[in-house]
Parts: C-alpha cells; structure tokens; sequence
C-alpha cells in the first residue's frame, strides 16, 4: 500500500519522532527547538527534574533542555500503538494536527509521551505542545496483578491479607489523611507500587463524605471522566453516577483493592517530623483509642475545600428563620411553603434551588454576587466525551489530557469563547433576561480551566436554568447581603428579601486551613499555596512537593487523582 505523507498520519508521526528522538539522545538542541513551532509547548512530568514543569515557546523550551538533558540521557525513543492510540488526525480550530504517543528510556525510569503536531507556514509539520512523564522508576515498576496462589498454594489469601495487612498497621511508611476518591487511589498506587499505605477516615464508613450530601447530587461529568484507577465501571453504569451509588463504590473499592482504612479515625494533637530520622510521629484515635505510627510520609487527601463558609452578618439574633450551609442540605421537603434564599450560584447552590422548586418552597431565590460561568448539561458531556469516549478506556482520555498543558488549553479554548457563547445561546438568553450576569470563564477560556483555577464560580445545568429563566426560581443579582433582619435578609443597596430560611452555599476554606489545625501554624508556613495555577500553568503545592518534608497535599478531581497519584508516589 503505498502513503501519502502528507495524508497517513502514522508516516507523519513517524517522520518527526525519528528526528526528535536522534536530536533528543544526542542532545542537540538546537535541532530539538527546530522541531517546535515557534508557540509550541514542552510539558515535563518528573523525566529531567523531580518536579512538573511547562515551557511555552523555544526560547524556554531550549533553556530547560540545556540546563536539564545530557548526550545519552534519553534513549530507544519509540512509537507506541495499542487497540485505542496510534497516529491519527485531530482538529485545531479550521486545521487538522497530527498526534503520536511514544515511549523512551532514561538510566533510572521508563517514560511514555504524547506529541500533537501541526504544519507550519513552510508545509513541515512541527510540534505544538511535547510532554515526557516518568511511568515507572526502574528497580520500582508497578506490579500488574498477582498469580492469586500462594506459597505453591499452601497459603489461604485470608491468613495472606491478614499478615499485610497487620505489617500495614504496624509499620506504615505512608499516612493518608482521607478515604475519599483521591485518598483511596493513592493508597491503590502504593499498594500496586509495594508500599506500605494506611489511610485514615474520620467518619464511619468510607463513602459518608458522598453520603451526607444533599440527596440529588449526581455528578456533573460522564462516567468515564469519574472512573476509579484499576476498577472501572460496567457498562450497565448510569452515566451521571448518584452520589450514594458512588459512595458504596468507594467502600467496595476498599475491599476489592484490598486497602487498609481505619475509619473513624482522626489524627489527635500535633503531629512531629524528625528532621533527623525523616519520620513522624503521629497519634490517631481509632474508634476512642490512641494508637501512634511513625510513617515517613504523610498526605493530606481531605480534599481542596477545607471547611465550609457562611459569613458573620450582624442581625443574626433578630432572624426568626434558620441558617444552613449548603454542604450540609438535606433535601427540600421540610422546606415545602417557606420562602427560601440561596445565597450563591454555583454548581450547589443551583442544585438546591432547583430541588426547593420541585419540593414546592413558596419562593426560592438565588442571590448572585458577580457573574457565574454556565455551560448546558448535554454540551459539557458531548465535550467530555471527546476526550473520554464511553466506548474506551478512561485511560486513553487520561493520557490525552494530561499530555496536554494548561496553558496551551486556556489559548486553544480562548480562540473559541464566541463558539462557546453561541453553543448555548437560547439558555443564556433566557438566564440573562432573568437577571442572572454570564461570564465565559478566565479571559473567555470556558469553564474547564476554573476546576483548577477557582474550584468553583460555575454550575452545569441540568433543568435549573430553564426554571429561572420562567421564573421558578428568581434572581437577586449583584449585591451582597449585610444584615439579618428579623424577617430575612437586607442587602448593599437596602433592599431586604423575606426569608422563612437562608442557605448559603458560596464555598469553602482552603485545605491549608485544615492542615494548620492538625499540623501547627509553624509547619504550615514552610508549605506553599494548594491549588490554583502557577505561572506556568501547573497545579499549586498539590501533588508536588509542599515545602516540608514527608508532608504532601494530594487534592484535586478526578482526571487528576488519576493521572497524578503515581506521580506523587514517584517523587
């Protein structure tokens, strides 16, 4: 058969990792920086440094390979094809690139890389963004699954489970604070990894944390986009996964991946790090009883958000009505013929509107501050599954999107905000004729990158837009509240809303001000900021290195719990 190499994309492909890999094992940089388009972008996950780092344009991109990469250094660079990634086409804008995966070596890691490419003026295809990431240290690879016989099968797995698991609890080298989704994938990557993980969960049972929220949460992603490292869903799973449903899954994730949590269990009084010895000293009460461990290193997976917020308003004496976060929002019924305010308009904030609505409050209104970033329900799942395609494993969405720098994503999105805007045109028409004030996300780059940036200031709709827009939940916009009256709630401009109940739904602390609680002010200080975006795009304090030794932050979503748990376990 023969190709075309400007139209069979594996000829393509190959053409430039041929040049990239020689110019790589040599070390040639000036070759390397010639095979990026003068924009393109470098992602390096742990090959050259033991951090992330992202490099726009190759003046940056030439500087780190000259600071970082030796003749030698990477070797036996390949193309790497399975059932679900070869070189194919994908858009860009009015233009098609060209996207490759490929696999490499270094004296002491195994990588993997994903490179897109696109033409440049001349007809030569370039790269646009690179990304390297370590897959597994040498002497330290990821075990796939066991044999399942034990001791030339005199061993039960029952007395083999039990004697890990007592060495577990005995002598953990790793502490993990929290047996939510990321929690518990870290303590599957360790178990795959060889080590020893103990996880500690404050209340009864894993999943309470999905439990004890508002009845109708479901999440607002596919369940591709929301699967669980090792143990993804069968295919009879609803697509929007019910908060209870995932949280037996969490408790069944324990047992099939065979973790070991203590729950209700918290850390008791301040924990002490042994510069000397590198290993703390931590007391935890289990079930009322003290018991101390000495791990080497301890992770604080209790989430991005810390606790939540409502804010000190004076007047709160003379309100007759009741005063609720919405983290703790158990559903509308004993709400049925009050006059209900909702303070906020976020992702919860629209949930419980919605559910008051259904449950026949007398009135529910939303009050919004500034403006709040939308996008229709069935728009966010069609652009979800671009990426994780139901029919695939969520793995090949995974190594799309981490492969992909956030910075690049935020100019990419940005040169489609007008399409943004026209895709949901109907519903944002009828929310602003409600009152209700749009943004487009950070410099009109939608709503994707503020997960990472803002971990909230936006909802995804699923039927709450069309009742403001008729008028079934209505608007309070653009001031805040500041007093309580006897009968409601007074506003900046003097306005007052009558008020049986106010629920407050306007977020959380940070996670930093639930470590200061367990770990001392002192300890806090030596870490930096978790979560958010740095200059170069890459995720703040969580997932990388926190400033205080064996102290780490593993807080985020899904893609990355997924994509970065083995990476914190490789640091």
């Amino acid at each position: 058969m023969v190709h075309n190499s400007q139209t069979d994309p594996r000829v393509i492909a190959l053409a430039w990792l041929k040049q990239y890999g020689a110019a790589i094992l040599l070390a040639d940089i000036p070759i390397i920086a010639s095979l990026f388009l003068p924009h393109g972008w470098f992602r390096d996950v742990l090959t050259f440094t033991w951090d992330t780092r992202s490099l726009e344009g190759t003046d940056k991109i030439s500087a780190y390979f000259s600071e970082h990469l030796k003749p030698g250094y990477v070797s036996d660079m390949t193309l790497f094809e399975d059932l679900y990634i070869r070189p194919s086409f994908f858009p860009v804008g009015p233009h098609s690139g060209v996207e490759v995966a490929f696999s490499y070596d270094t004296p002491i890691a195994h990588g993997q890389g994903f490179a897109r490419l696109m033409e440049d003026g001349n007809g030569e295809w370039k790269a646009l963004s690179v990304c390297m990431f370590v897959a597994d240290l040498r002497g330290h690879e990821e075990t796939n699954y066991e044999l399942g016989i034990y001791g030339g099968h005199t061993l039960a797995w029952a007395d083999v489970y039990a004697e890990r698991r007592a060495k577990i609890e005995s002598e953990p080298q790793i502490l993990i604070v929290g047996a939510g989704q990321i929690g518990l994938m870290l303590a599957a990557v360790c178990k795959q990894m060889n080590l020893r993980a103990l996880v500690i969960e404050r209340t009864e049972r894993v999943g309470d944390i999905w439990r004890q929220r508002y009845p109708t949460l479901a999440f607002h992603t596919t369940r591709r986009h929301h699967e669980m490292l090792y143990q993804p869903y069968p295919p009879t799973w609803p697509l929007f996964t019910p908060k209870d449903k995932f949280a037996d899954w969490l408790e069944g994730y324990v047992k099939f991946q065979d973790l070991v949590v203590w729950t209700s269990s918290q850390i008791d009084g301040q924990p002490l790090y042994h510069d000397d010895a590198k290993r703390w000293d931590v007391t935890v009460r289990r079930n009322g009883k003290l018991v101390t461990v000495n791990p080497s290193h301890v992770i604080i997976a209790t989430g991005v958000l810390g606790e939540a917020v409502i804010p000190v308003l004076p007047g709160k004496e003379l309100f007759s009505g009741s005063i609720l976060q919405g983290h703790y929002y158990q559903g509308g019924p004993s709400y049925a013929g009050q006059n209900v305010v909702v303070v906020g308009a976020g992702n919860t904030a629209i949930d419980i509107c919605q559910d008051l609505w259904f449950h026949k409050a007398k009135s529910v209104t939303m009050t919004q501050r500034s403006s709040t970033c939308i996008i229709a329900g069935e728009t966010a799942s069609r652009n979800i599954q671009r990426v994780w395609a139901d029919q695939e494993p969520a793995a090949v969405g995974d190594l799309k999107f981490k492969t992909m720098p956030l910075g690049l994503l935020r100019k990419l999105q940005q040169s489609r905000t007008q399409e943004m805007w026209d895709e949901d045109k109907e519903m944002f028409e009828g929310l602003q004729k409600a009152g209700l004030k749009l943004n487009m996300g950070p410099d009109g780059a939608g709503q994707l990158l503020m997960v990472w940036e803002r971990c909230g200031g936006y909802w995804v709709d699923k039927g709450g837009a069309k009742l403001i827009a008729n008028g079934g939940i209505k608007v309070k916009q653009g001031h805040e509240a500041t007093a309580y009256t006897k009968t409601g709630l007074q506003f900046a401009d003097g306005t007052e809303l009558e008020a049986d109940s106010v629920i407050f739904a306007i977020g959380y602390t940070n996670v930093r001000e639930v470590a200061k609680k367990i770990f001392g002010e002192e300890a806090i200080k030596r870490t930096g900021e978790v979560y958010g975006l740095d200059d170069e795009g890459e995720l703040k304090g969580s997932f990388r290195p926190s400033g205080h030794p064996g102290l780490w932050f593993g807080s985020g979503e899904f893609i990355t719990g997924r994509t970065m748990a083995k990476q914190l376990k490789l640091v």
